[in-house]
């Protein structure tokens, strides 16, 4: 029936009523047909009416945020977990939105939550709620399992809470199947037999060694699933450094006996194995700065004995420039040089000096100021260990800033003296 003034019938109904009614009843039953309900009243007989309800349809539309799933059966969870491909669980367990799924014959007080879902009792108003405010908000999983495009993340099938015993054996198998993906994820390489519904895994690490899934399912018990799933955890943290490649390999090391049956050991042993690398790289950053400071000093010294040397040398040059022009002024007065002679003198001086300018400004300069100019470049090449901050504060060392100005003061300090020097040669008398 449909709602409006009076209700109406939404679908027609399969009886012939021209053979079921008399004569008398026709028009009665034509219109009971086309739709008016009080004439479908006013008929004799008994009308039997199905309503087919769509639950989920209903829960979409009023939390549109999460997928809302009507099951009649636990085994019909079940089978969306267990009977499907382990390489495929991601549209149902790990979609863009998270799924509650309500069992029709799930008694109160039975409730599962995974990473990404949860099943929970269709007569339960509270534990759906509850449900929902938990995984409204919940974001999609952002770290996939590499060459499986269509499987879920290993936290998208770990099991967070569940209350009631009915369950159970279903919080097994997704156990079981977070420590498949959690294993999946660790590997080098795996490899999907769809025709034989088996995974290849490949571990290289201190060796290579490859391990099949006929079931592609890890069969370990809780806790090393649980062991494998935070050893995932950790080894594909954000922050996460080399801990994939401790784990992989230890993990090569079993070559007899799957890796996953024993995680809780892999898991240890990768963790000691990380501590050794991270204690050898913190040693070799160590280094690398303590490198970095010795040339970054080092070509600051040298740097500024070459300052030294070349405002030595400028000095040099200008008072023989000055003894020049003195010998040439007492060699005019005294009447040794014509006046002819002491002017060329005089432009021959002056424009020696100016040569002297050209060659500090492209000869003797730059070399003063590459070595600081280059410094920033070589620390990426010879500590490349180091972050650009580390590098920046070697940068700023007081000693590489000293010779910096060091350096700019006497490139522009001794071809003023040159200049200076050739006007004099030029106008002084």
């Amino acid at each position: 029936m449909a709602a409006g003034a009076n209700p109406v019938v939404s679908r027609r109904s399969p009886v012939d009523y021209l053979q079921t009614f008399s004569r008398e009843l026709i028009d009665t039953a034509t219109d009971a047909w086309a739709g008016d309900a009080d004439a479908a009243l006013a008929l004799p007989g008994r009308w039997t009416v199905t309503l087919t309800h769509d639950l989920a349809s209903a829960l979409t539309t009023a939390e549109p945020s999460v997928t809302w799933r009507v099951l009649p059966e636990v085994s019909s969870v079940e089978a969306l977990l267990v009977d499907v491909p382990v390489w495929a669980l991601g549209p149902t367990w790990d979609a863009e939105k998270p799924a509650i799924f309500l069992v029709e014959n799930l008694e109160e007080g039975n409730v599962l939550h995974l990473g990404r879902s949860a099943i929970v009792p269709l007569s339960s108003a509270t534990d759906s709620s509850q449900a929902k405010q938990i995984f409204a908000r919940s974001a999609a999983s952002q770290r996939r399992v590499p060459n499986c495009p269509e499987a879920a993340s290993p936290k998208a099938l770990t099991p967070t809470l569940r209350t009631g015993l009915r369950l159970v054996d279903l919080e097994r198998a997704a156990w079981r199947r977070c420590a498949t993906m959690s294993w999946v994820a660790l590997s080098t390489k795996v490899e999907i037999l769809r025709a034989d519904g088996a995974l290849v895994v490949e571990i290289f690490g201190l060796q290579r060694v490859t391990h099949r899934l006929e079931r592609a399912v890890v069969e370990v018990d809780e806790y090393q699933a649980r062991r494998a799933y935070e050893m995932w955890e950790w080894a594909s943290a954000p922050d996460a450094v080399d801990q994939r490649l401790a784990v992989q390999q230890v993990a090569s090391l079993y070559r007899d006996q799957p890796p996953w049956e024993r995680s809780a050991d892999v898991y240890e042993a990768a963790a000691a194995v990380f501590a050794t690398l991270r204690r050898d790289a913190v040693s070799e950053v160590l280094l690398s700065r303590r490198s970095a400071r010795t040339l970054a000093l080092d070509i600051a010294n040298r740097t500024t004995e070459q300052v030294v040397a070349a405002a030595r040398v400028a000095i040099e040059r200008s008072v023989a420039s000055l003894l020049a022009i003195g010998g040439v002024i007492i060699a005019q007065t005294t009447k040794v040089l014509t006046d002819g002679q002491a002017q060329d003198l005089r432009i021959l001086l002056f424009f020696f000096l100016i040569g002297l300018i050209l060659w500090n400004a492209a000869v003797e300069g730059p070399p003063l100021s590459a070595p600081l100019d280059n410094l920033r470049k070589d620390l990426r090449t010879v500590a490349d260990l180091l972050t650009d901050s580390e590098r920046d504060e070697i940068l700023r060392l007081e000693s590489i800033v000293s010779a910096r100005r060091t350096v700019f003061r006497i490139r522009l300090v001794v071809p003023a003296v040159y200049a200076v020097a050739a006007l004099a040669a030029l106008l002084v008398r």
